[in-house]
């Protein structure tokens, strides 16, 4: 879920807490996949034939490539969740988490070195009115 959407949809604390969640599951999905990754490589050295072989490689390849995907969505996940809690607190109230998203706009990637992911949020403080943009 994008996290425009997600915001609108659940609050920020439940969106946030959503996505801490999901971002372990990738991390315990590449746990699971680097155990299946050690233990196919140690049964490698066993006496099995040919197409057992091409099997043990295939599931080497695709637990690897599985286990790559995961912690690379995992790092995503958590470091955007993550950027947007450290600015969804009031400057002028200290109100955490407690705003509105009044608009969203997508930029380019590489647009600006501090936004990998190009979303940048215009909020609203429910408890002061204050507003901000969290990058």
């Amino acid at each position: 879920m994008e996290p425009v959407a997600g915001i609108r949809k659940l609050g920020f604390r439940r969106w946030f807490e959503r996505q801490l969640i999901e971002s372990h599951v990738y991390l315990v999905t590449f746990f699971l996949c680097l155990i299946l990754v050690i233990a196919v490589f140690e049964q490698l050295g066993s006496r099995a034939g040919g197409l057992e072989r091409a099997l043990m490689f295939a599931a080497i390849i695709g637990g690897g490539a599985l286990g790559i995907v995961s912690f690379n969505r995992y790092i995503a996940l958590l470091f955007r969740a993550l950027r947007l809690a450290e600015r969804s607190t009031c400057k002028n109230c200290g109100a955490y988490a407690r705003f509105s998203v009044l608009d969203s706009t997508r930029v380019h990637v590489g647009d600006d070195a501090g936004d990998p992911d190009g979303v940048w949020l215009k909020v609203k403080c429910k408890a002061c009115g204050h507003d901000w943009t969290m990058a």
